[in-house]
């Protein structure tokens, strides 16, 4: 297991970036199906069926690694590592299916405080 001598501060900034993560993606979920809600991240305006079902997969995918990233924080190495590289990766795959901006800054930012703390 790594230790990090902050690793408060990252699993507390991991954890908001899953929570943020985890409300962006429902939010946009919900502006899909015309449900009224604000749509944080509005990449899905205007979709037709098909495109439904894809946002759809997309959205479970991405609440899956909002869940991992959590669960990285809340358990280090115990399901998955708590390493810098793992946290950087967590940090691109919640841009890259939908959790947005800032759930990606903050867990890239907690990576980065890993870095950091390693040299």
């Amino acid at each position: 297991m790594a230790h990090y001598k902050n690793d408060g501060i990252m699993k507390f900034l991991m954890i908001v970036g899953g929570l943020v993560g985890l409300a962006t993606i429902i939010l946009a979920l919900a502006a899909i199906f015309g449900l009224p809600s604000f749509n944080l991240y509005p990449i899905y305006q205007g979709v037709q069926f098909g495109d439904v079902i894809g946002a759809v997969v997309i959205g479970i995918i991405g609440i899956l690694v909002c869940f991992a990233t959590i669960l990285t924080a809340i358990k280090p190495d115990d399901p998955l590592p708590f390493h810098w590289l793992f946290i950087f990766i967590l940090g691109v795959l919640l841009i890259i299916f939908g959790a947005g901006i800032w759930a990606c800054a903050l867990t890239i930012i907690a990576s980065l405080i890993g870095i950091i703390d390693e040299l």
